[in-house]
């Protein structure tokens, strides 16, 4: 399998990746905006919180999904070698 061609496939599948993009978005016009000018001392952390929490949050969640599926192959192993 050719990974150059799997890893834009999975970065564009990425939730970590689309939480971060939306995050720089959404800064980009929080800053553009005249009439926002005056938050963006609020705005500005609490984007890059609400973003820094769900890319944690994403982190911990595949951390935990990885860590089950390989206890599952471990126990189906030990099955299929003690029979």
């Amino acid at each position: 399998m050719d990974k150059t061609k799997t890893a834009p496939r999975r970065l564009l599948q990425s939730r970590r990746f689309w939480s971060s993009i939306i995050s720089v978005i959404t800064l980009v016009i929080a800053a553009t905006r005249p009439e926002l000018e005056e938050h963006l001392d609020v705005l500005a952390p609490t984007i890059t919180t609400i973003c820094v929490t769900l890319v944690g949050g994403y982190i911990i969640e595949d951390r935990e999904l990885a860590k089950s599926a390989g206890e599952n192959g471990k126990e189906g192993s030990h099955e299929s070698n003690a029979a």
